[in-house]
Order: C-alpha cells, then structure tokens, then sequence
C-alpha cells in the first residue's frame, strides 16, 4: 500500500489548473491634439508701379551718362593736354629753329663781311703800296715799272671786288669804288702810253687824272670803312 493514495496503481493524477483571474485593462488615456505646425504664408507679390520700370532705366542711363560723361571729359582734358604739350613743342621747336635760322644767316652774313674786308684790305694795301712808289719816282725805269705794278694791282682789285659778294648795305659804297678803281686804271694806262711813246703830254695828264682818281679810291675807302664798323 503506497503511502500516497494518489499514486495507487500508477495513475497520478495532477491538480488542474485554476483560470486565471480576469483582469481588466485600464483604459488608454485620450490623445490631445498638438498645437497645429505654422506654415508661413507666402508673401503676396505686389504688383510694380508703372513708373518704376521707367525709374530704373532713367536712373541706369543716368549712371551710364555720367560714367561715359566723366570719362569723354576725362579723355577730352587728356587730349587737350597732349595737344596743349604738341602746341608748346611744336612752338619751342619754331623757336629754335628760327633761332638757328637766324644764326646761320648771321654767320653766313658775318663770313660775307669778313671775306669781303679781307678782300679790300689786301687789295688797298698793294694799291697804295703801289701810288706811293709811282709818285715818288725820279726815274723812267723806276717810274715805268712802279707804272706797270700799279696797273697790275688796280686790275686785280677791281676783278677781286667785281667777284665778291657785297655785304648788304654796302652796294652803293662798293659801286663808288668801282667807278673810283676804273678811273685809276685808265689814268694809269695813259701814263704808261706817254712813256712809251714819249708823250710828256699823256704823262703829265696821265698823273692828273691818276691823283684824282686815287683820292676818290680813298673816298669809297672811307665810306666803306664807316659803313664795315
């Protein structure tokens, strides 16, 4: 005999179960609404006045006046210093050139003068050179041949002064003593031909004449050496 009754003949039998107690669940608690988003509005585009498109192009076209205006006036003052500067140059540039213009011409007139002096002083020192001897001659050799180198040298003053070039001013001092250097040479000639064909008339009037003819030589000198100063 078993001790426990519950497992004669090998059956056990289990307790059952009990149901579980009913329970009841508690009641969700009741959503409240949350506040609701802001969706921002969007901002109602207002209508442009018609003016304003005329505004904007009349502001743009006085920026774009002013900006060209001050840049035509710049380039404008630019241009007319440059010009300012050619008109200065190019006036400078006369100014020296009339200068060097002008210092050629007295260069060019300061070596006429000086040629034709040295010309005059040559050709007056053998002329007188020349009278001199004649005058003081005692001898038909002396006489004949102091003649003959006067003559000589009359001629070649008046071809030397006929060939130079007469400083200006001086034309009607220089034709003075052209006409002054002619009648020596003829006087002189016919001293020459009274000694040769022994004519004491020719001779006589020959010196006359020559005399003459040599202080009106030292007139146009005088003149000339004035007019040379």
């Amino acid at each position: 005999m078993s001790a426990n009754p519950e497992m004669e003949e090998g059956i056990v039998t289990l307790p059952l179960p009990e149901a579980p107690a009913t329970f009841d669940l508690p009641e969700p608690e009741p959503v409240l609404p949350g506040p609701e988003p802001v969706v921002p509005k969007a901002r109602e585009r207002r209508a442009r006045p018609a003016w304003l498109k005329t505004a904007v192009l009349g502001a743009a076209a006085l920026i774009a006046t002013g900006t060209l205006g001050y840049v035509a006036n710049t380039a404008a003052q630019q241009r007319n210093q440059a010009y300012d500067a050619f008109v200065s140059t190019k006036a400078t540039l006369v100014a020296t050139d009339t200068a060097l213009n002008q210092a050629k011409q007295d260069a060019a007139t300061k070596k006429v003068t000086a040629d034709y002096v040295s010309m005059y002083v040559a050709d007056t020192g053998r002329i007188e050179t020349d009278y001199q001897v004649v005058s003081a001659c005692d001898s038909f050799s002396t006489c004949r041949t102091g003649s003959q180198q006067l003559l000589d040298d009359l001629q070649k003053f008046q071809s030397d002064r006929s060939a130079a070039t007469v400083p200006g001013g001086l034309s009607a001092s220089d034709a003075s003593l052209g006409d002054a250097l002619s009648a020596a040479i003829a006087a002189d000639q016919e001293i020459i031909s009274g000694m040769d064909t022994n004519s004491f008339t020719k001779f006589k009037d020959g010196f006359q004449k020559l005399d003459a003819a040599m202080l009106n030589v030292a007139k146009a000198e005088a003149t000339l050496g004035t007019e040379l100063k």
